[in-house]
This record gives C-alpha cells, sequence and structure tokens, in this order.
C-alpha cells in the first residue's frame, strides 16, 4: 500500500509537470519541429551565445527577428574554416561595425529590393528625413538629387578626407567658416576649377603694408599673395593712378599686423 502511495503521487507529480512546463512537442516558450531540423521560440527567451550550424537566422514573415542586448552591443560572428578572416557583425548604441566580408545587403522585408548594399554602397534616406545628424561617415562618395542642394554642417568643425583623394563637384560650391577653411594635399595639389571661374570673398581676408607706398587699405584693386609654405592667403593694396608695382615681396612685416602669423 505504501509502494501504491507513492507511485500514485509519482504519477500526480508528472501530470502537473506536464501542465505547468506544457510539455508536448516542445515546452512552454519552445517547440520542436523534426520535419524541418526547427526550434521555435514564443516569447521573449534571454540567452548567452548561440552557434548556428547553417549560419541562417530567419523570421517569420509576420514576425521578424529582433536581437537585442542590454546596455551593450550584439555580435555576430562567422566561423571560416578558410582561415581568410572570420566575418562578423558588431551592433552597437551609436555604430555598427562590420568586418572581414565580400559583401553586404539590407533587403525590404515586403518587396525583397536590396536597400543597401556594398556592391552598390548608395544610401538613400527614407521619405520624410532631410537631414542626417552622424559624428563620423565612411564612405565612398555623398551626393543628392540634381534638383536638390547638398549642405553639409557641423557645429564646432568639419574635415572632409580621403585617402586617395578628394573630389567636389557642383555647380555652385559655397564654402563658408567662422574661423578658417584649410584646403591641404599631401602627396598632390590642390586644384580649384571652375568653368566660370573660381571666386574669394577677399572682404574678409586681411590686408598687408607694402613697405615702399606705405600701404593703402581703401584702394580700388588688390593684388591677392600666399604665405609659404602655411598657404594663408592676404591682399596687398594696388595704388591708382601710380606706375609702381606691387608685389608680394614688399610686405613690411615690422607693421602691427602680419598676414603669416
Amino acid at each position: 500500500m505504501l509502494l501504491f502511495v507513492l507511485a500514485l503521487g509519482n504519477l500526480l507529480l508528472t501530470f502537473i509537470i506536464l501542465g505547468v512546463l506544457r510539455l508536448g512537442q516542445g515546452m512552454e516558450s519552445l517547440e520542436l519541429v523534426p520535419e524541418e531540423s526547427l526550434v521555435v521560440f514564443y516569447g521573449n527567451t534571454d540567452l548567452d551565445n548561440i552557434y548556428k550550424r547553417d549560419g541562417k537566422l530567419e523570421g517569420f514573415d509576420e514576425c521578424p527577428v529582433e536581437l537585442t542586448g542590454d546596455n551593450g552591443s550584439v555580435f555576430i560572428n562567422v566561423i571560416d574554416s578558410g582561415g581568410n578572416g572570420d566575418p562578423k557583425i558588431t551592433v552597437g548604441l551609436n555604430s555598427t561595425f562590420i568586418a572581414g566580408i565580400k559583401s553586404f545587403e539590407v533587403r525590404d522585408p515586403m518587396t525583397g529590393h536590396p536597400i543597401f548594399s556594398t556592391g552598390f554602397p548608395n544610401f538613400g534616406l527614407p521619405r520624410g528625413v532631410e537631414h542626417l545628424d552622424v559624428k563620423m561617415v565612411q564612405t565612398h562618395r555623398i551626393t543628392s538629387p540634381v534638383s536638390s542642394s547638398l549642405d553639409l554642417q557641423a557645429d564646432k568643425y568639419a574635415f572632409l578626407r580621403g585617402n586617395e583623394g578628394t573630389h567636389i563637384d557642383g555647380r555652385e560650391i559655397v564654402w563658408s567658416a567662422d574661423q578658417d577653411i584649410f584646403l591641404k594635399s599631401v602627396n598632390g595639389s590642390v586644384i580649384l576649377s571652375g568653368r566660370e571661374g573660381v571666386s574669394l570673398d577677399v572682404k574678409n581676408i586681411p590686408v598687408a603694408q607694402v613697405s615702399h607706398s606705405g600701404g593703402n587699405s581703401r584702394a580700388a584693386q588688390f593684388k591677392v599673395c600666399v604665405c609659404m609654405p602655411g598657404g594663408k592667403l592676404f591682399r596687398v593694396p594696388v595704388s591708382a593712378g601710380k606706375r609702381t608695382q606691387a608685389s608680394c615681396n614688399h610686405v613690411d612685416i615690422s607693421a602691427k599686423v602680419n598676414p603669416c602669423m
């Protein structure tokens, strides 16, 4: 009788466990599909490291896949048996880093059309979004539609740098800054060319005093000079009605304002 009571209690406990965990083809939030070699999770699943042999992370049409990390980044690594470098994706709070891949595509889940591809990396802003606020961008080129202007603004400073050169093309290019604008080339040349010429706003370019004439800042004409090797621009007044030749070498360096300092 004692063994019978223990067996009956064990049977009741087993049914309670089956009911609480909802054991059947899976568990309460887990279902096994042997025909498709799938494991289906329901609800929120908290996992540490996930290893997928075939490298596929897919979701259903009505339920997309979401990978989130609590106050940290999400790392996706692919082990390459060929030893060519493991592809990896790191999604952080403020950046997304992709390395060791030949191509990367982001597709529209509804149409399947590529939104972004490294084969032809054109990143278009969604409709209604006209401004993109970023701290740093590394890209092959930045363009705007033919009928629209491209405006780049920075609160403190802006750097446009190209390892193999930087080319800026447009019908009209306007640069403005509160302090200084630097154009620098390490191994090549700085070329400013335009179909209708290149114009500078000379009102803000400092005027240097000429040693032999004393300098006249109200002169009708000025000659633009360049400081070497710094490249800073300054003006030399050309006196009207006189045959004296204005030269950049005749600057009075003893004056209070040194244009190259």
